[in-house]
């Protein structure tokens, strides 16, 4: 098998057209924080052009961040706040949500403001999340009944794992049709 020659660096220095080219192309296959879309960018300058184009680079980069973030088209807030959407809705607790989202390159204001948001939206988010996850693993009620109750501290572990506290790990294991209630 033979690996493919790394592609010439193109011939002269770092223009703003060749980044917007590489910044468009990366946003039309996901959306990206702007921290993201800088170390992208700045990969793609350091891998096509030589050491000297890097500094060189980083002044054009800035300038592109900020337009496209005067424009709409990076926004980390709104980033932020559709990711917790989809997350909660497949069972992530606060916790991992937040671990999820800073390890994307968004900021602590930018997490905090949406999971906040969540919150007021949605008061028994947590609870909610905390379910589906229960759902999804078949856990508590949704287990076979001979099982339920050796299976019990799992299912606990299993919710505090994934970053539930007590209290929601225990009320979300009641009945499954909303009621919480008691082991």
């Amino acid at each position: 098998m033979q690996r493919q020659k790394k592609p010439s660096a193109p011939p002269g220095p770092v223009d703003r057209a060749a980044l917007s080219k590489v910044a468009l192309g990366y946003l039309n296959r996901r959306d990206a924080s702007q921290s993201k879309l800088q170390a992208h960018l700045e990969r793609w300058v350091a891998r096509s052009y030589s050491s000297e184009q890097v500094l060189a680079a980083r002044p054009l980069i800035q300038e592109l961040l900020e337009r496209y973030q005067a424009s709409g088209l990076v926004d980390d807030a709104r980033l932020a706040e559709n990711a917790v959407k989809s997350l909660r809705a497949r069972g992530k607790s606060a916790r991992a949500i937040s671990y999820k989202l800073s390890t994307q390159g968004l900021g602590a204001v930018s997490i905090d403001a949406a999971l906040s948001a969540d919150r007021r939206e949605n008061g028994e988010s947590e609870l909610s999340a905390a379910k589906a996850l229960v759902r999804k693993r078949k856990l508590g009620v949704f287990r076979p009944e001979a099982e339920r109750a050796e299976k019990q501290r799992k299912d606990m572990a299993v919710l505090a794992r994934a970053g539930f506290d007590f209290d929601t790990c225990r009320r979300a294991l009641g009945s499954g049709d909303g009621a919480d209630d008691e082991f």
